[in-house]
């Protein structure tokens, strides 16, 4: 959407005009980007940091200097602080524009533009449906988190494409290659939004008749991705974006289909263009918008020498079938709210069908309600029969992926077997390939390593045989994930890697901003910390874009992350003092970031302060952030050794039943303190033997960090030389590992390797702090005060 209408007032985002009566108001640049983000926006609050972001592209920005911009946007559109007529003011967080607007498909006066439906209160969205852009790019409803940002990811997995069914469709229709000589093989079909010129209340089915044209051209064969799919690819409506979707999505067809109402009838025109420029098309009429759309759409078929699919009597009554419809359309523009009030307010007999139970379910499932979604969906598999596979498979599916959102992943896997032995993958290829695709996840989460590759990657062949180029980009990330968990970091960055190419290619920014995520978290697990800072500084400068407040959050830590890793302590310490309402929107996130608080006070030369902070967090510690409790403990350990603070009660870190690599140090630093040296050491070559089989090199360092400092202080010099020896090749990169070679030879006494570990460290530093006895000589050598102007001032605290 390019322009907004309100009151006498026009905003024309892409000319950058705005006109009142016909006149150009004068407005700076940075006023004019203040409307046009809360206008874009104006569905919800836009935070303070999100507003900054838009405005003047990067965060060091007083509130000062951020309120003068809303005042200037608030004069130019006759508005002030106190009346608040158009932007409100929303305490302690940010803004958000509240006047009735009029969303136009295109400038003012070109071609070929109408008027949307517009905003209207919440009560009467059901009626009046805006366009909105494509479910992934806006405000996510509970989204889990798709990665962890210190240990493997499996959040990201549950992310199942639960797709819309209109009713239980019969089987396509095979159909002989040399009837479609013309249209390449596999080539990708996209299905666009229609457009729609009729009566007040159709803007629904700008999207339902998109979603009902790909269900009926797919159900013949032909390679159609979901609609979910297609409406991320579309954000570009500009000059060239046939050309520009064509070449992402790699389409050999992309059908347009117009709806125009006159004279109680409406006609229905589709056209199907391929890229030499040729198009068939199909042409119906009828009183009734979706026989219209049907016929329209089998005439088409047929130009393209396809049968169209034999519906029997399973069309639903047409009255159910529009509402479905005008659900689904809701769903794809993420209007939970209105497909909810869509589906409720059908009547009794309507309420009943199976077909509306299980939209009902979808929409629940989209807005976190997942326990009331998974009782729905259990009464319809207690009633479905056996009779109907796909209908069945499908309402296995979902009940999958609810019960993975609700973390019971044994069931979950059980419902996904079923469904794979229930769908035929050459007949219902799509729901064949979520069921595989769901069933590896659970596989991969309960350690079936095998059975998951094999599952996702059976998967993506049946998502890329139907064009579902995000579907298939999922299941790289989803391997890149399986290799972490199998301890293979190069090979899950390689996937990962590709998947975020992918995400970036095809608009899918939530996704992308997860999958970045991870590619920053396995460059911090190989030690290519400059990789990581680079790959979170791209996640950081899409953060405008990004929908969902815990994708947002999840950038903004792993950025903060990366920072530490640099030693850019003050730049990571700010991103983790963002406010609350936007930057930790789950129990997860504040645990995570108050791990990283630890960690950098602990960089920062800090000891007592990062046990107090972790004594804090460890009180109110929240299941949701189980998986990295461990790692708080091992911080807290840590920190009070250096400190000489008090350890850790008996009893309250206790492993679970297979121990990690924390478990095994923190009880290394307990019998270190307590004098029990054997066993000490046990423990600490335990935690050896575990890096080892992670084969992460960041493990490698972590331990050599508490074991090397611990070996020299018993004068066992030779076993921490060859500890750090092992580290050796990433100090030239790594800090941590560049001071475990200051450490060993400061205490072998070898000062050319001592001053060429000291210009590593200094090099490597930032802003952390360094013992001041590393600083000086080793001890074999007559002790000379270091040249201060050397080193840098954080180096010398």
């Amino acid at each position: 959407m390019t322009a907004y209408r309100f009151d006498d007032f026009v905003l024309d985002a892409a000319k950058r005009e705005l006109v009142r009566a016909g006149a150009p108001v004068r407005l700076s640049r940075r006023a004019f980007d203040c409307l046009a983000c809360l206008l874009a926006h104006r569905d919800r609050d836009v935070g303070r940091d999100e507003l900054v972001a838009a405005v003047f592209g990067r965060p060091d920005v007083s509130d000062a200097q951020l309120g003068q911009i809303v005042l200037r946007a608030r004069r130019a559109v006759g508005d002030d602080g106190h009346d608040q007529r158009r932007i409100r003011t929303v305490p302690r967080y940010g803004f958000r524009w509240i006047g009735g607007t009029e969303t136009l498909a295109d400038a003012p006066g070109n071609a070929g533009s109408a008027p949307e439906i517009p905003d209207t209160p919440a009560a009467t969205r059901s009626a009046a449906l805006r366009p909105h852009p494509p479910p992934g790019a806006t405000r996510g409803r509970r989204a889990r988190l798709a990665a962890l940002l210190l240990v493997p990811a499996v959040a990201v997995l549950a992310t199942l494409a639960m797709r819309p069914l209109l009713r239980a469709p019969a089987a396509p229709v095979a159909t002989p290659a040399s009837t479609t000589a013309d249209l390449p093989q596999r080539a990708t079909v996209l299905v666009l939004p229609s457009r729609i010129d009729g009566p007040d209340g159709m803007q629904w089915a700008r999207m339902g008749l998109m979603d009902y044209l790909a269900d009926r051209l797919r159900r013949t064969g032909l390679p159609v991705p979901p609609s979910e799919t297609t409406l991320r690819m579309a954000g570009n409506t500009g000059p060239g974006a046939a050309a520009d979707l064509r070449r992402r999505a790699g389409a050999g067809l992309l059908v347009d289909s117009h709806a125009i109402y006159r004279d109680g009838r409406w006609r229905v025109e589709l056209a199907a263009t391929a890229g030499d420029g040729i198009t068939q098309r199909g042409r119906a009429g009828h009183a009734d918008l979706i026989r219209a759309a049907r016929t329209a759409c089998d005439r088409l078929l047929a130009a393209l020498g396809r049968t169209p699919p034999d519906d029997g009597e399973e069309d639903p009554p047409p009255g159910l079938h529009e509402r479905l419809l005008r659900a689904q359309a809701a769903t794809l523009a993420n209007e939970l709210d209105a497909a909810r009030a869509i589906l409720r307010t059908a009547p009794e007999l309507q309420r009943q069908a199976p077909q509306l139970r299980y939209r009902l379910a979808q929409v629940d499932f989209h807005a976190g309600l997942y326990e009331r979604s998974l009782a729905e969906l259990d009464a319809l598999l207690a009633q479905a029969g056996s009779d109907d596979p796909l209908f069945r498979g499908n309402l296995l599916n979902a009940r999958g992926a609810n019960r993975i959102r609700l973390d019971r992943h044994d069931q979950a896997r059980r419902d996904f077997e079923a469904a794979v032995a229930l769908l035929d993958p050459q007949r219902h290829p799509a729901e064949a390939g979520k069921a595989l695709n769901g069933r590896g996840i659970t596989r991969l989460i309960l350690g079936d390593f095998d059975g998951a590759l094999a599952d996702l990657g059976r998967a993506r062949i049946l998502l890329m045989r139907i064009g579902d180029a995000v579907g298939a980009a999922r299941i790289d990330a989803n391997l890149g994930h399986l290799e972490r968990r199998r301890d293979h970091p190069h090979q899950a960055l390689a996937h990962f890697v590709a998947a975020a190419r992918a995400f970036e290619s095809l608009g899918a920014i939530n996704e992308l901003a997860s999958t970045r995520s991870m590619v920053v978290d396995t460059h911090l697990q190989l030690l290519q910390n400059a990789q990581a800072a680079q790959a979170s500084e791209r996640a950081l400068a899409m953060r405008p874009r990004i929908g969902d407040v815990a994708q947002r959050a999840m950038v903004d830590l792993t950025r903060a992350q990366a920072l530490l890793r640099l030693g850019r302590l003050r730049e990571a310490g700010r991103l983790l003092a963002a406010p609350a309402a936007d930057s930790r929107p789950t129990d997860f996130l504040r645990d995570q970031a108050a791990l990283l608080r630890v960690e950098l006070a602990l960089q920062a030369g800090r000891a007592a302060a990062a046990v107090r902070l972790a004594d804090a967090a460890l009180a109110e510690w929240t299941p949701a952030a189980e998986p990295i409790r461990g790692w708080m403990l091992l911080r807290r350990e840590q920190a009070a050794l250096a400190a000489e603070l008090p350890g850790l009660a008996p009893g309250q870190a206790v492993a679970g039943a297979e121990p990690s690599l924390p478990d095994y140090l923190i009880r290394a630093i307990a019998l270190q303190r307590g004098g029990e040296e054997a066993m000490a050491h046990q423990a600490y070559r335990q935690a050896l033997a575990e890096a080892d089989r992670a084969g992460a090199p960041r493990d490698l360092v972590e331990v050599a960090d508490d074991y090397v400092p611990w070996l020299i202080e018993q004068g066992r010099l030779s076993e921490a030389a060859e500890l750090a020896g092992r580290v050796a090749p990433w100090a030239a990169h790594d800090f941590d590992a560049a001071l475990l070679q200051l450490r060993v030879h400061h205490a072998t006494g070898q000062r050319e390797a001592w001053q060429d570990a000291l210009r590593a460290v200094r090099r490597l530093a930032g802003e952390r702090t360094v013992a001041p006895f590393l600083l000086l000589p080793p001890a074999a050598e007559p002790a000379q005060a270091i040249d201060p102007d050397a080193l840098s001032a954080d180096a010398m605290k």
